[in-house]
């Protein structure tokens, strides 16, 4: 199914990637299913970023992600946005992380 483009099965793929240990190819599918439209591999994606694992660490992106999931709707997005948002490094506001967490 992933020669068929289904972002979900792309996503899982690239989820048993990072289990392994091989985050250039968990991006790739990661990246690939968020294209696609999965709210859940934005939120993959995020991780990634924010970790710097198999791609240069960039919070930029990173939040730019995790927002995508959390308009979407997808609840533990919302809460780690909320954390990106509170994160002195990152986002140092904390009535808007108040609001994701609300």
């Amino acid at each position: 199914r992933i020669e068929a483009n289904d972002p979900e099965v792309i996503r899982l793929w690239g989820v048993q990637q990072y289990r392994k240990g091989d985050y250039s190819s968990a991006f790739e599918y990661c990246a690939k299913a968020a294209e696609l439209g999965n709210v859940d591999a934005h939120a993959e994606l995020a991780d990634l970023y924010i970790n710097g694992r198999g791609v240069e660490k960039d919070e930029k992106k990173a939040m730019h992600h995790m927002e995508e999931a959390a308009i979407s709707g997808h609840p533990y997005a919302r809460y780690e946005l909320g954390c990106l948002e509170d994160d002195i490094a990152i986002g140092n506001n904390i009535e808007r992380a108040v609001k994701h967490w609300i």
